[in-house]
């Protein structure tokens, strides 16, 4: 009778499932990419993992191939064609998004801008753009969504980075992978005391 109940009362409680696993090189995700310490989580779209540093390494966002987004290969800056988001407490002097993407845009350099906006994403303020850098025969799009998230204090403010970054010939297709993974980003509350990134 007991083990009964006990199997009644064990099938109604939500799972916990841990979304990460750490292999010899990175920790992946999948499904869900939760980031307490910084207040947000990603839900990722159906089969993308998510790559992200081994610990000590801080846990400031991840990386996902544009070109292979379930692979669970290591998957570096250096990779070709790229998804990630990471938050950034650097820039804090910017004070808003646009200031920010104003100092990056500064140092891409020569670019051809594409598109650029100010905006609000999840009620927070936050800036666009979209702009292409030529390098010799090579052209390079990059899509950002800048967020800005000041503590009421203004302590310990931040700054969440949605991007892409993949040759001009790939980017209608990687694109779509931006929007989904941009879609899928989730504000959380600040963490109060020890917080789960399950």
């Amino acid at each position: 009778m007991l083990s009964l109940i006990l199997l009644s009362v064990f099938r109604f409680l939500p799972s916990l499932q841990q979304h990460w696993t750490q292999t010899s090189d990175e920790t992946i995700w999948r499904e869900k990419y939760t980031n307490c310490d910084k207040g947000y989580a990603v839900s990722l779209p159906k089969g993308v993992v998510a790559h992200g540093g081994l610990p000590p390494n801080p846990n400031h966002g991840f990386l996902v191939s544009a070109s292979a987004p379930d692979t669970v290969a290591e998957v570096t800056l250096e990779t070709e064609r790229l998804v990630g988001v990471y938050d950034t407490y650097d820039g804090m002097e910017d004070g808003s998004a646009q200031a920010y993407l104003s100092r990056e845009l500064n140092q891409a350099g020569s670019v051809e801008v594409l598109a650029l906006n100010e905006t609000k994403f999840r009620g927070l303020p936050a800036a666009y753009v979209h702009y292409r850098k030529k390098t010799g025969d090579v052209a390079v799009d990059t899509e950002e969504t800048i967020v800005f998230r000041s503590h009421p204090k203004n302590l310990s403010s931040i700054f969440y980075i949605i991007w892409l970054s993949t040759p001009s010939s790939h980017y209608q297709e990687d694109h779509k992978l931006f929007e989904q993974v941009r879609d899928g980003f989730l504000l959380l509350p600040g963490p109060s005391g020890k917080c789960s990134n399950d």
